[in-house]
């Protein structure tokens, strides 16, 4: 599980009790702040909308109706102020519920450039990595989701499994001379997953589609992405 997996989870269902949620939260201050502040939020909407109707509340509409063309207006005042307020307690749950489903419903989801860049702030420190894996290694993690290199684009100093858009991917971090770039290898399933190039301040990114998958590199805003990404893509090969 990564934070991006981890948020989305949590937004969706603030009470999941799923294990490894929970261990991923516990991990970290941060993550744990936000579980409770969520649920904390997610039991007081529940309290908004769990509003009791007013007793007899059909019999005091049904009075105040018959009441109306009485010149008793202080009894009439009083039933529609009561209805008035259950009314605006109602109207006021309902809001809340809809702005949070509306928001769930229509924020766009991250395209892969977005993704990527998100990971790689993410995961910083795996630029900083002073591991070193052979080609061996690699490809013994890489023919986990089919595929392997002839050869590596630089030394890789970074070799995890990761969790890409809710695919399972090979995030890889190797040296160059225009610094450490990051690939993360994911088969696709021939699923279009976005944007070809994709830039910040800092990074820039490259998305190259095959049948069995897709590579995505994201390196220094002025590195050569094509040279790199050409290397890439002559190199790996589909099992």
């Amino acid at each position: 599980m990564d934070e991006l997996e981890f948020r989305r989870r949590l937004f969706a269902q603030p009470t999941d009790k799923d294990d490894e949620l929970l261990e991923f939260a516990k991990q970290s201050p941060e993550r744990m702040a936000l579980l409770k502040e969520l649920r904390a939020f997610d039991k007081e909407l529940h309290q908004a909308m769990n509003i009791d109707v007013p007793e007899n509340l059909a019999d005091k509409i049904i009075l105040k109706q018959t009441m109306s063309e009485q010149p008793d207006k202080i009894k009439a005042l009083s039933v529609n102020r009561k209805r008035k307020s259950w009314y605006l307690a109602a109207a006021a749950s309902v809001a809340i519920a809809f702005s949070v489903v509306t928001y769930q419903l229509v924020a766009p989801p991250l395209s892969i450039g977005e993704h990527a860049l998100a990971h790689v702030y993410h995961e910083m420190g795996s630029l900083e990595s002073t591991e070193r894996f052979n080609i061996a290694e690699v490809n013994n993690r890489l023919a986990q989701l089919g595929g392997q290199f002839k050869s590596l684009p630089g030394e890789v100093k970074y070799a995890r499994f990761c969790n890409f858009k809710g695919q399972r991917g090979l995030h890889l971090v190797f040296e160059s001379d225009f610094g450490p770039m990051t690939v993360f290898v994911v088969p696709s399933e021939n699923k279009y997953l976005g944007d070809n190039y994709f830039s910040d301040d800092h990074f820039a990114g490259r998305v190259s589609h095959f049948p069995q998958g897709d590579t995505i590199l994201v390196a220094s805003a002025k590195a050569p992405l094509d040279e790199y990404q050409s290397r890439i893509n002559e190199s790996i090969q589909w099992l």
